[in-house]
């Protein structure tokens, strides 16, 4: 897991805002089929906006959370870390 996750964490740092805009860095599609994950319900409150879902992952003793736009090519949008976390089940 450590090989595609580092591939688009790399991605998501080559990527700059105006650079971001023009092109797709990875798609959501390309995601689902390189990088173990689970799906989210919802998005963390910091990342959560109208039109995106979440994934996460593990690695390294903390939690990446990837923000992707809900329509079109699907594109990665961000990634945060999260070292300290709670998991909380209803």
């Amino acid at each position: 897991m450590r090989q595609p996750l580092l591939l688009a964490l790399g991605l998501v740092a080559l990527a700059t805002p105006a650079a971001a805009q023009t092109q797709c860095p990875l798609t959501y599609n390309d995601f689902e089929l390189a990088i173990p994950h689970l799906d989210l319900e919802q998005c963390p409150k910091d990342l959560a906006k109208p039109g995106v879902f979440c994934r996460v992952t593990t690695a390294n003793d903390s939690v990446h959370v990837f923000v992707f736009e809900a329509k079109d090519k699907r594109c990665l949008l961000s990634m945060k870390s999260y070292d300290s976390y709670e998991i909380s089940v209803k």
